[in-house]
């Protein structure tokens, strides 16, 4: 592979350039997950785990990507029938309440018209129905909320 063009990197949502240390570092085989090290590294931190959440209960790990984290978070607040208000103010936020809406819960979207600071809309309507709607789900990019804006 030339490198003519630079080097190729992955920018999700990026761009984040990997140093050429770390790049080495990651430059060996693949462990083997079935036994060894990583086997008891694995049961140790569920062990651990359990006091870290204050539970007895069995913790559960599995491996995903940012959306596998939205799924986890939705499932462990949300049932299905519960209710959401969803601010449109960007991708991400709707994407949440699309997960939302696939996992049964009921979406209600407050749209936005682009390039508008909404927050103080969202949190009146949100307090106005807080009774019937369970979440609320904003996308707040840095400065794209207006000034003094809190939940």
């Amino acid at each position: 592979m030339s490198l003519a063009q630079g080097r190729e990197f992955l920018a999700i949502p990026g761009p984040s350039v990997t140093p050429d240390a770390v790049l080495q570092a990651m430059n060996r085989p693949s462990i083997n997950i079935y036994e060894g090290e990583i086997v008891e590294t694995t049961q140790s931190i569920l062990r651990d785990l359990r006091s870290v959440a204050r539970t007895t209960a069995r913790p559960f790990i599995y491996i995903a990507n940012g959306h596998g984290a939205w799924e986890a978070a939705l499932t462990n607040t949300l049932s299905r029938g519960d209710t959401a208000l969803v601010l449109e103010s960007g991708r991400f936020a709707l994407g949440w309440g699309e997960m939302a809406a696939q996992m049964g819960v009921k979406v209600e979207v407050l749209h936005a018209a682009p390039r508008r600071a909404l927050l103080d809309r969202f949190a009146q309507h949100l307090a106005a129905v807080q009774k019937s709607q369970e979440a609320g789900f904003v996308e707040a990019e840095q400065g794209a909320m207006g000034d003094g804006a809190h939940l």
